[in-house]
């Protein structure tokens, strides 16, 4: 595949961009900033790193519908999401990290405790609204973006 967009790279490399800065637009639009998009970004990615461990299915439907019901239940992981990892993986300071996983708390994304940390804990309109609007739109974009690539093949 790297071939592809080496030998592309005119052709692809601006659909790439395209891709990424309407979905930041849209993610900061969300979240209201860049720096809290990083910090929500990291707790959902953690989130579906947890429930891959445990779904049995790769199709998108029986995921989402796994992701609304590890939501509701919980599951049981050993790996705890830190506000010093959060502030490794996006390169914000500490303090900014914990300023925005307080807003998170506020709006109903995550819940914190020093002992389970950062847990995505979102409201059910949240969840919804993440699930059948912001990463439908994802997979949508990535979609088209893949067709791209694959014409160029």
């Amino acid at each position: 595949m790297e071939n592809v967009l080496q030998q592309n790279f005119v052709e692809i490399w601006h659909h790439f961009l395209s891709f990424e800065i309407s979905r930041s637009k849209f993610a900061v639009e969300t979240w209201g900033s860049a720096n809290a998009y990083l910090v929500f970004q990291v707790i959902a990615w953690h989130h579906i790193l947890v429930m891959t461990e445990q779904a049995e299915s790769k199709i998108r439907d029986e995921a989402v519908e796994l992701w609304f019901q590890l939501t509701k239940t919980g599951f049981k992981t050993r790996s705890v999401l830190t506000y010093s990892l959060i502030s490794s993986l996006t390169s914000l300071s500490i303090e900014t990290v914990r300023r925005h996983v307080k807003k998170l708390e506020k709006n109903h994304w995550v819940s914190y405790s020093k002992k389970e940390g950062v847990k995505f804990c979102p409201s059910d309109e949240n969840n919804k609204f993440l699930a059948d609007i912001f990463n439908f739109k994802e997979v949508r974009a990535l979609g088209h973006f893949l067709d791209i690539i694959e014409k160029q093949k």
